[in-house]
């Protein structure tokens, strides 16, 4: 053995290490990545749910609004039609 010059068996240890260490860091990178990709993928299925909610919530408001211009000579109806859309939107907001 000269000095100054590893082993073989040195040399094969200190590049499992290096090769671990590679390892550990492409995964932890991989993990990084996959971590923004889900954050960010959630967040657009929450902003886009939030949006068909609104929209949804918008147009049934539109037809109710019409179905008491219609029905207002009656309060029964227009009591009915009060009650039912308040369910409704209790059933939107969850």
């Amino acid at each position: 053995m000269e000095f100054g010059k590893p082993s073989g068996g040195l040399e094969e240890l200190c590049k499992a290490f290096e090769q671990e260490e590679i390892v550990k860091t492409k995964h932890l990178q991989k993990k990084a990545a996959k971590k923004k990709v889900t954050r960010k993928v959630k967040h657009d299925k929450i902003v886009m749910r939030d949006h068909v909610r609104s929209d949804m919530k918008r147009h049934i408001e539109y037809q109710i609004k019409s179905l008491r211009q219609r029905n207002a000579a009656d309060c029964d109806v227009v009591a009915f039609i009060n009650k039912k859309f308040a369910q409704i939107r209790q059933v939107i907001s969850e």
